[in-house]
C-alpha cells in the first residue's frame, strides 16, 4: 500500500467517524429533550438514501469491497511468480473472501427484505392528543391509549441487530414495523402499559 492509498483509507476512515457523530447528534435533537416526541409533534419517515447509507451500511460496504478485492487476488496466489506449494496463503486468502463476502451478502439480504417492510412508512406523534399516527402506503392507523393489545418483538440480537416489531390491536388489525423505521422507540414510551415480548432470531425474515 502507498502514500496515496493510505491517505484514503485515513480519509474513509475519519468519513465514517464524522457521519456516525452527526448522526447521533441528529437522533438525539430529534428524540429527547424539548423536541422529544413525548412534548412535541414530530413526523419520522426514512428516505431510500439516508437508509442505504447508515453506518452499518457503510460498513458493510466496506467490508465487501475488501472481499471483493481478496477474491480478484486468489488467481495471482496460484501464479508461478509465487514461492509454490505453500497452501496456507490460498486457504487464508479464501478463507477471508467467504468472510468478507458472506456476511455483507447475509446482511444486505436481509436489509433489502426489510426495506420492503420500511419505506413509505410515517409515524407522527401527536402528544397534545396522546395519538400517534402511523401512515402504511395503503393504510392508515390512529393509535391511543388502549388501541395496542400486545407487541411481539422479533430480534437477531448482537451489535448489529436486524429486528421487527409485530402491533396487535385491539379490533384484531395487526402490522409490522421494522427497527429500521425511524421513531418507533417512542410507541412504547407513549404506551408504557402495553404488554411487550421478545422473540430472539438468528434470521428474522419478515415474511
Amino acid at each position: 500500500m502507498n502514500k496515496n492509498d493510505s491517505l484514503l483509507v485515513i480519509a474513509f476512515i475519519l468519513g465514517i467517524f464524522g457521519l456516525v457523530i452527526w448522526g447521533l447528534v441528529k437522533f438525539t435533537q430529534n428524540t429527547i429533550g424539548k423536541n422529544s416526541p413525548l412534548k412535541v409533534t414530530r413526523s419520522y419517515e426514512v428516505t431510500k438514501l439516508r437508509y442505504f447509507t447508515k453506518f452499518d451500511n457503510l460498513t458493510i460496504y466496506y467490508f465487501a469491497l475488501i472481499g471483493l478485492y481478496c477474491l480478484i487476488k486468489i488467481p495471482d496466489i496460484f501464479s508461478p511468480s509465487v514461492y509454490l506449494y505453500d497452501w496456507r496463503s490460498p486457504a487464508i486468502l479464501i478463507f477471508t473472501c467467504i468472510i468478507f463476502i458472506g456476511f455483507p451478502a447475509y446482511y444486505l439480504y436481509l436489509d433489502l427484505n426489510y426495506w420492503k417492510h420500511t419505506k413509505n412508512i410515517r409515524i407522527t406523534y401527536l402528544p397534545a392528543e396522546k395519538t400517534i399516527e402511523i401512515k402504511f402506503p395503503k393504510i392508515t392507523y390512529h393509535i391511543q391509549e388502549g388501541d395496542i393489545k400486545n407487541i411481539e418483538i422479533i430480534s437477531s440480537g448482537g451489535k448489529i441487530q436486524f429486528g421487527y416489531s409485530i402491533y396487535s390491536l385491539q379490533n384484531g388489525d395487526s402490522f409490522i414495523l421494522t427497527n429500521r423505521v425511524p421513531g418507533t422507540g417512542a410507541i412504547r414510551e407513549y404506551f408504557k402499559n402495553t404488554p411487550v415480548k421478545f422473540i430472539e432470531k438468528r434470521f428474522p425474515l419478515i415474511k
